[in-house]
């Protein structure tokens, strides 16, 4: 035969656009596809697969027993031969078959490795005593009870691996030769380098895992979230991000031990007090504010309303909103106006590809009526950044100095918030709101407004509590204890430097998105709405788009049918946006978004387009 046995089996695309990523340095020899379930070859390329056009046909080999965890080896020649039966042919592996039991070994016993740290084994030993950790798990291996066989994962996916033994990617390196394994749900994939270009050339796979560990550890990021274990790809970040493990301790622990109504004098009431109160010092800190600046609320939906009911107007008054904003910034000063007889004057950008919040257009709606201007940090469609110091100055340019309400919620994940460098302590006042659900957090949402316009908020709380905090003003009642106290562990996550850990997560964001800009603007079918451009300082990782002829939720559809891929269609409640500005005619179907952030990667995004040139292949085109 010409090549060694392998599957007659159509490899999925996302498979293979990541083995031809992964063969994108220099000095790749052979590449294997295996099955995971058994360790045989379905594709083999480079000299490998050469070798095997040399090599006379033999008999088809047996799979890699679960049980022996030896590669592939012919029987021995001390064997007697039977003095009736013929002595049988010996078979001999090919070195790509030798190989691939030798790979599927390795990754078992990886899998074993990863089993025995995140869970050691506890059992009962001869005296009754507990054994656990190493020592019992080598006394289980020690009386044949152990093993290191991966379980079946390949019923059509009918039975799930446990995240406990997930091996994300495995490398050897020789004095020869280099070996990289990554397991898929289904297949491993394998590449053979040659180890003088193991570091990869410039512009190679290898050069970018050594600038990314220079800079920013995507491995170790994606390792503190433990939903990224699991099969799916998250890419409707937009929607919400993961949430970080160490904050989901946090909730547990919290809801265990301290789960008492604050206030109280006794140990624990003290202790969880201690925490909350904890949570609104870093909650505060973690956008360069004072703890009596911020509210904490279920939604930044929810905030805003309950500002715009206790902010104070005059008759007369005017309110400029931007048409970016998602609905949450635009209809509680809609209805305020309404309800107050107050003038609305609505901030429309002119370019319906790339709306933008130009400031020649917002200095056009400023008087000396402007009472608030209400616009996005950055579009939760668009991703476009807003230039908010150059918003302010021209709002606070009038003598009144208006109020400025930024919604940073499609920012925040993407980028460091700093209030003081927007200016708000210099200026008359802003206010700015976001969600920790968005930055890997619990379901909660986060406003800001300067001490200095405090004393234009109304309570809205019990009239005998005091207000003296912008949260005593606004919180009708306390925010969520057991969510709220887990705040520190997000910001616990940014470490000791966060300005050069948010950097390094933009710079790195900056990468996955060019990689699928430049795909859709190649397609003359597509239209991308918002930024063109991948450039940090431009936009966020929040990438919006559609394709004539076809329907947003029929393309999203069509890549869940072919990949664990997840992202979104509609209009994300930027309908105003979509209706008003970009001229969409079906506002409800809205845009095809991909939204990715820091624990995404290269990979993953090389996948999502080969996924999306595959199904946009199959879909009619309808005129």
């Amino acid at each position: 035969m010409a090549n060694p046995p392998q599957r007659t089996q159509q490899v999925p695309q996302h498979v293979t656009a990541l083995l031809s990523h992964l063969t994108s340095r220099p000095g790749v020899q052979s590449t294997l596809i295996l099955s995971r379930k058994d360790g045989s070859i379905i594709q083999s390329t480079g000299q490998l697969a050469a070798q095997e056009n040399n090599h006379p046909p033999r008999p088809i080999p047996p799979a890699p027993s679960n049980a022996d965890q030896t590669p592939l080896a012919p029987p021995s020649d001390s064997s007697p031969a039977s003095p009736v039966a013929p002595t049988p042919t010996t078979y001999q592996p090919s070195q790509a078959e030798a190989l691939a039991a030798h790979i599927f070994n390795f990754v078992s016993s990886a899998s074993a490795l990863g089993v025995s740290l995140a869970r050691p084994i506890t059992m009962q030993t001869a005296n009754g005593h507990s054994s656990s950790g190493l020592d019992g798990e080598y006394e289980t291996y020690a009386n044949g009870t152990g093993t290191t066989t991966p379980r079946d994962e390949d019923r059509d996916g009918e039975e799930a691996r446990e995240e406990d033994d997930e091996v994300k990617l495995l490398r050897m390196r020789t004095r020869k030769h280099e070996i990289v394994v990554v397991p898929d749900r289904k297949y491993l994939l394998c590449v053979v380098h040659d180890a003088a270009h193991g570091s990869g050339g410039p512009g190679a796979a290898g050069a970018r895992l050594a600038r990314m560990a220079s800079t920013f550890d995507v491995a170790a990021a994606r390792a503190a979230f433990p939903a990224l274990q699991g099969e799916q790809i998250y890419m409707d970040n937009a929607g919400g991000s993961q949430v970080l493990g160490t904050v989901a301790d946090s909730i547990h622990s919290y809801l265990l031990n301290t789960n008492v109504q604050l206030g109280a004098t006794y140990k624990t009431a003290l202790t969880s007090t201690a925490a909350y109160a904890d949570a609104y010092t870093a909650a505060a800190g973690f956008i360069n504010a004072r703890p009596e600046e911020i509210s904490i609320g279920v939604s930044t939906t929810q905030l805003l309303h309950n500002l715009s009911t206790a902010l104070r107007f005059q008759p007369g008054d005017e309110i400029v909103v931007s048409k970016l904003n998602h609905e949450a910034n635009s209809a509680p000063w809609a209805r305020v106006a309404e309800r107050l007889g107050l003038t609305v004057k609505w901030w429309t950008p002119s370019d319906p590809k790339n709306p933008t919040c130009e400031v020649a257009e917002l200095k056009s709606l400023l008087s000396d009526k402007t009472r608030l201007v209400a616009c996005p940090h950055a579009s939760n469609i668009t991703g476009t950044i807003s230039p908010i110091r150059e918003i302010a100055d021209a709002v606070h340019a009038y003598p009144r100095q208006a109020l400025l309400c930024v919604d940073g919620v499609a920012l925040a994940p993407h980028r460091q918030v700093d209030v003081q460098a927007l200016g708000v302590d210099f200026y008359g006042g802003a206010i700015q709101a976001f969600s920790w659900y968005k930055v890997y957090g619990p379901h909660l949402a986060q406003l800001y407004a300067s001490s200095r316009i405090h004393d234009q908020i109304d309570s809205l709380a019990h009239f005998f509590k005091p207000t003296d905090t912008l949260d005593l003003k606004l919180n009708l009642a306390s925010a969520n204890y057991e969510l709220t106290q887990s705040i520190p562990a997000v910001v616990a996550y940014f470490a000791a430097d966060p300005g050069a850990t948010w950097a390094a997560m933009a710079a790195h964001e900056e990468r996955l998105q060019q990689i699928l800009l430049t795909f859709l603007a190649a397609d003359d079918r597509v239209t991308i709405i918002g930024e063109p451009s991948a450039r940090k300082e431009l936009r966020v990782a929040v990438i919006s788009f559609i394709v004539r002829g076809v329907g947003s939720q029929q393309l999203v559809e069509a890549v869940e049918q072919r990949s664990p891929y997840g992202f979104r269609s509609g209009h994300m409640y930027s309908h105003r946006l979509l209706k008003d500005v970009c001229g969409l005619a079906d506002v409800d179907d809205g845009v095809v978004r991909v939204s990715f952030l820091h624990y995404n990667t290269e990979v993953e995004v090389h996948g999502l387009v080969a996924v999306l040139r595959e199904a946009l292949a199959g879909l009619s085109i309808v005129a």
